[in-house]
């Protein structure tokens, strides 16, 4: 063999070599399917735990419980009591106190002071203590998830502030939150015909937005979390931001919701759920209940004395229930107060059986600075009114079955009237409008010296066996101011403003009274623009004061008529007008002038501020407090032509009259042949000099 030959090339090592290159080109997909199914897996276990801890908070929130460790711990209080109950109290008191006098946390959730002697103020203080432990058990249902310390309860404001412990952002991963929102109705408004009362909450319709947005509150993006009553819906929604393991380099999480929705249970018997009318209904009629004529069905058990089974299961078929007839003397008037513009008295029911509200006969006295003061509605607890109407003459006596336009049982059979057994405590409210917005700054309780409520002892019948007077308190000598001591307001400490343009045609306004003197809106003359082109013609329909809206129930609707012309004026006394509403010291009273033509926002048809210019508000009969006036933005951005003379005025050089005087220095040279035409100024140059001009004429000979 010829040693200068190369080698035979070898198969085997380039087998190996293409493999190697094989491999190399297959391993990143291989690898991307055996992370993309690592993943897919680790976030389907995340989806199913998640979603079974949307179902372990649910089904904790409709128990109506919580943990007072787990309230504790949120608000990072311990307290110093060894027994459980005066522990759990404790712990209560310092989320949300609840006293005689003003408490800022329970006043700024709910809207109003809380009652230590009011259930459903009790009820809604346990509501806020639920909301913590309803997010420990989410966490506990995800505990098996790479879950980041802490929680954020929006709405909830403890002693230290709002409840947030997250250690992360909603942007990063492990970040576990729950929201929940709730059906929970008013508890201040209702529909004054059908006494149905609108949802205080209303969630947002992504729920990505985590947004419970409170209904009754002036700032209509106030975010509140809340887990109902009874009887109530709950939503649950449950957030995770998953993170990922494999390195993939995609996304450093991806986000994970589980959503559940469940009726909260009768919890608490203060306040009586929306139930179908079969279920609210007693289990057995009246007359079967209350009547012992049925009990001597055990005359049957000697026909069958020869075989005992029968006795036995004959007996219990015919035994009526064994509920006896509410007695009076286990009625209880607990307390009387007054909160707001709330007259409040509450009553316990000791007996075993409910009974109902009959009658309510509610007696105040005029007070000289709230003379348009009314009675407008009275109700049990947080429900719907039982009475509505609009009564300015004391004393306002109502009872069932007699007028029936304003006195309303409620869906449910008398649920709206009942006040059940067992012990159980409901607050009578007497509700009145234009008057103080505290009666306690006006008036004392022997102000509604000889008010009267009734209870039935029959089943939602109309009978008045029980009856609670406010009596014995003592009446102050006449709380009243007399007319001839009112101070003369000055009419520059009131300031009226534009607000704002509202939907269904309404235009906001706001009075503001900085005075030291009660002062009333006795008028008003009301301009708008009526000539705009393109914009659809509107009328005034009424004009309203006070609560949150035009069509709030607690605004009090100051004229009602119908003007199509501008200006729209009117007064006390005069046609349409209905009352004057109140402006207190210090407070700000928001007017609302509704138009028809339109249901959207009058500025989202052509209108401006300005087409409401020399509108005016008279107060007291004594001042004319006008609007301010505001520019026209219409005219300026119209009159953008006008400023075309600006254009007009850039051409000012070739405008002869007012270019003549500054041109005085050319023409000089222009009237240099003028003198050659006149003899005398001739011989002024010297023979030597004349030569030289005609050089300058271009060689005319004129020149």
């Amino acid at each position: 063999m010829n040693q200068s030959q190369a080698p035979a090339h070898d198969p085997a090592r380039s087998r190996r070599g293409q493999t190697m290159a094989e491999f190399a080109l297959t391993l990143p997909i291989l690898l991307l399917l055996m992370f993309g199914v690592i993943e897919f897996a680790r976030i389907f276990h995340a989806w199913v735990t998640l979603q079974n801890a949307a179902r372990a908070a649910a089904r904790y929130a409709i128990t109506g419980r919580w943990d007072e460790d787990i309230v504790a711990s949120a608000i990072t209080y311990t307290s110093a009591a060894t027994d459980p109950l005066l522990r759990r109290e404790d712990i209560l008191n310092n989320l949300v106190p609840c006293t005689t006098g003003h408490d800022a946390l329970f006043y700024n959730h709910w809207g109003h002071d809380c009652d230590p002697n009011d259930e459903d103020d009790q009820g809604l203080r346990a509501d806020l203590a639920r909301m913590p432990s309803i997010v420990d058990r989410a966490r506990i249902g995800a505990a098996s998830l790479a879950l980041k310390d802490g929680e954020q309860i929006t709405g909830l404001v403890g002693p230290s502030g709002e409840i947030n412990s997250e250690t992360v952002g909603s942007d990063q991963p492990g970040w576990f939150h729950v929201y929940m929102c709730s059906s929970r109705p008013s508890l201040y408004h209702s529909d004054p015909v059908t006494g149905e009362r609108p949802p205080r909450y209303i969630p947002s319709t992504d729920r990505s937005d985590r947004i419970c947005r409170l209904n009754e509150a002036p700032d209509a993006t106030l975010n509140q979390y809340d887990a109902g009553g009874p009887g109530d819906a709950v939503e649950i929604v449950v957030f995770f931001n998953h993170p990922l393991i494999t390195p993939l380099g995609l996304v450093d999480y991806v986000q994970l919701q589980a959503r559940r929705v469940m009726i909260n249970e009768s919890f608490r018997s203060t306040r009586l759920v929306n139930l179908p009318p079969q279920l609210g209904a007693p289990t057995r009629p009246p007359t079967q209940t209350y009547t012992p004529s049925h009990t001597p069905t055990t005359t049957n058990t000697p026909t069958n004395t020869s075989v005992p089974t029968t006795t036995l299961t004959n007996t219990p078929v015919d035994t009526p229930e064994p509920t006896l007839a509410p007695d009076c003397a286990l009625l209880t008037l607990t307390s009387v107060s007054l909160r707001d513009n709330f007259l409040r008295m509450t009553v316990k029911n000791d007996n075993a059986a409910p009974v109902f509200i009959t009658r309510g006969a509610v007696q105040w006295r005029k007070h000289t600075l709230f003379s348009e003061m009314s009675l407008v509605g009275m109700r049990l607890g947080s429900r719907s009114p039982f009475w509505t109407g609009d009564d300015h003459n004391p004393p306002t006596d109502v009872q069932s079955g007699t007028t029936e336009g304003q006195w309303l049982n409620g869906a449910s059979p008398f649920n709206d009237r009942r006040l059940d057994g067992g012990g159980t405590s409901v607050t009578f409210y007497a509700q009145f409008r234009n008057g103080p917005t505290d009666l306690n700054d006006y008036y004392t309780i022997g102000s509604f010296d000889g008010t009267r409520i009734y209870f039935g002892t029959e089943w939602g019948g109309v009978n008045q066996d029980c009856v609670f007077e406010i009596t014995g308190y003592p009446t102050p000598t006449p709380p009243t101011v007399p007319p001839t001591n009112t101070p003369i307001p000055i009419c520059t400490n009131y300031l009226t403003t534009f607000v704002g343009f509202e939907t269904n045609g309404v235009v906001h306004y706001s009075i503001t009274n900085t005075d030291v003197v009660v002062a009333y809106l006795t008028g008003f003359s009301i301009h708008w623009n009526t000539y705009g082109e393109g914009r659809k013609a509107i009328t005034l329909d009424f004009v309203s004061a006070g609560g949150t809206s035009a069509h709030d129930s607690r605004a009090v609707v100051v004229w009602d008529g119908s003007a199509s012309v501008p200006p729209a004026t009117a007064s006390q006394g005069g046609g349409g007008w209905l009352t004057s509403p109140v402006i207190e010291p210090g407070r700000t009273l928001d007017i609302w002038i509704d138009f028809d033509g339109t249901n959207k926002r009058l500025d989202q048809e052509g209108y401006v501020r300005s087409d409401f210019n020399a509108t005016t508000f008279t107060i007291s009969f004594y001042c004319e407090n006008p609007v301010p006036s505001y520019p026209t933005p219409g005219p300026t951005s119209t009159p953008r032509p006008t400023s075309t003379p600006r254009d007009t005025d850039t051409p000012e050089p070739t405008r002869m009259p007012t270019d003549t005087p500054p041109p005085t220095d050319t023409p000089e040279h222009t009237n240099t042949p003028r003198p050659t035409a006149v003899p005398t100024e001739t011989p002024r140059p010297t023979a030597t000099d004349t030569p030289e001009v005609p050089p300058d004429c271009g060689g005319e000979a004129n020149c």
